[in-house]
């Protein structure tokens, strides 16, 4: 009798025991996937997310490559609405300047910033600070203006 009296608790306490396991994990089941849609909702928040992006490029007399650059930053592939292009003319005394100014007239995405002879010339340090000033991106980041960049960049 006592032999039944502890199988019939043990079925019951293994009955329950298998109850409250099937309960959690159903429980858990749901969780991961509310946590997993969450998470492909989130990353694909951040992975279209397209921060406003200024791009400062000192030059002093680089007359010679600086088309090239500038050419390469209209094609770029990020969207000009959320790029700003500033060239810093460092005192130049070559036509790196209207080089600049040019492609400054065909795209209201960059601009041109002088510095004459009194102010400019002191150092590729001094072109980039007075080019901050001017920068209005999230994030800023600066290219020689020897510098080819994959459109992609």
């Amino acid at each position: 009798m006592i032999t039944e009296f502890l199988k019939a608790i043990f079925l019951l306490t293994a009955a329950l025991i298998t109850a409250y396991l099937v309960r959690h994990y159903i429980f858990t089941l749901t969780v991961l996937r509310k946590i997993k849609k969450h998470r492909t909702d989130a990353l694909a928040a951040i992975l279209n997310y397209e921060p406003t992006v200024s791009i400062l490029i000192p030059a002093h007399n680089e007359e010679n490559v600086i088309e090239r650059l500038l050419q390469r930053m209209t094609e770029l592939a990020y969207p000009q609405d959320k790029l700003q292009i500033i060239v810093i003319d460092d005192a130049s005394s070559d036509r790196t300047g209207q080089i600049a100014e040019e492609y400054s007239k065909r795209c209201k995405h960059i601009t041109v910033l002088h510095r004459g002879k009194e102010d400019g010339g002191r150092g590729k340090a001094s072109a980039l600070n007075f080019g901050l000033k001017h920068a209005t991106g999230e994030i800023v980041l600066c290219f020689d203006a020897d510098y080819y960049p994959q459109k992609t960049a």
